[in-house]
């Protein structure tokens, strides 16, 4: 009898015996070994990038005890399939479901300020609460010229294996359905062995495609994808140059000192002036996320990336000048959270 069928076996045992359980009851011991086995299986499910496989397992669980760890890993489980609107109602749910559970509340604050909601999720805290104490510095860190924490919550990594001793270097952007990879040339120099984890936790191998002047000459490089990180949704660039004073919306990856994956953040903002070179300035704080990311107008439309400048700050490279993107004419607006899902399976974290 293989592992699988006997969990089951277990399970179908339990109900029969006729052992329902209340909400937010404890188990009977037998029931709390069958609902574990349920998790550990959701669990396995999610680490071979699989979320599906984590539904059945997941709310069979749930049907048996309304316990904060079951709804856990369901927010798991939305995340890992690129659903960051179900999971962040759902996040508000469990969190308030689960007062007892430092992590329930800490889960939906960090999805709130990740998705571009940083200052709705900053007055949720009680800053005078020495439990709020570590979620000010995490949420403190999306703003702020300082790395990000490492204990930030964190995609479930599978896909290629990255060794520990790679660190990330810059944000990509994923074209050509996750065949190619955009990023700055700075980042892609010499002979290191290059990694490419895309805003879901998955990681593939990334290799230098031959050299392109054009590409060069706007300080960008082009990475193949191997094997490659497809996304469901389509990106668009806006008709027309952005101009200074606008809304914009930057996705960046993290700075974080590890080789673990990272949720890619969205900041709102404005876009800054031109100097007398034609390059514009970004509004945002230098050094809260690492450059060559997509920055977006109102309508989820790609207006360019955030490029690294030689005196450290950043400027915008408009997306005409990048090549494969069709036009989208319509300036739908859009909110922060279906931009953030929208972009989420198009960016990618370079590691070397």
């Amino acid at each position: 009898m293989t592992p699988r069928i006997r969990r089951w076996g277990l399970l179908l045992a339990a109900l029969l015996a006729g052992a329902t359980a209340a909400h937010d009851d404890a188990l009977p011991p037998a029931q709390e070994v069958v609902r574990q086995h349920l998790l550990g299986d959701a669990r396995a499910a999610l680490s071979r990038g699989e979320p599906d496989a984590a539904l059945v397992p997941l709310e069979t669980a749930a049907g048996m005890s309304h316990a904060a760890d079951t709804e856990l890993l369901q927010l798991q489980m939305q995340l890992q399939a690129g659903h960051i609107r179900q999971a962040l109602a759902f996040a508000a749910h469990t969190a308030a479901a689960h007062r007892d559970e430092p992590a329930a509340r800490a889960l939906h604050l960090w999805l709130l300020a990740v998705s571009g909601q940083a200052d709705y999720a900053r007055r949720r805290l009680n800053v005078g609460d020495p439990s709020d104490a570590a979620l000010v510095r995490l949420l403190d860190g999306l703003a702020l010229d300082q790395p990000l924490p490492g204990a930030a919550p964190a995609p479930w990594p599978h896909g290629v294996a990255v060794p520990q001793r790679a660190r990330p270097v810059t944000t990509g952007l994923l074209l050509d359905a996750g065949q190619l990879a955009l990023v700055p040339a700075s980042a892609a120099q010499g002979n290191a062995t290059l990694w490419l984890r895309n805003g879901l936790g998955r990681a593939s191998h990334a290799r230098r495609a031959a050299a392109d002047p054009d590409l060069a000459a706007l300080g960008l490089a082009l990475l193949h994808v191997e094997p490659p990180l497809p996304a469901t949704s389509s990106l668009t660039r806006a008709p027309r140059p952005a101009f200074a004073g606008s809304p914009a919306s930057r996705l960046g990856m993290p700075r974080v000192d590890s080789a673990g994956p990272a949720w890619p953040v969205l900041q709102l903002g404005f876009l800054g002036r031109t100097d007398r070179h034609g390059a514009q300035a970004l509004g945002w704080p230098r050094g809260a996320l690492l450059s060559g990311g997509p920055v977006f107008d109102g309508a989820g439309r790609l207006i360019g990336l955030a490029m690294p400048g030689e005196d450290g700050g950043e400027h915008l490279l408009p997306a005409a000048a990048l090549p494969g993107l069709p036009v989208r004419s319509d300036a739908q607006a859009v909110t922060p959270d279906e931009l953030y899902e929208g972009a989420l399976p198009h960016i990618a974290q370079l590691l070397r």
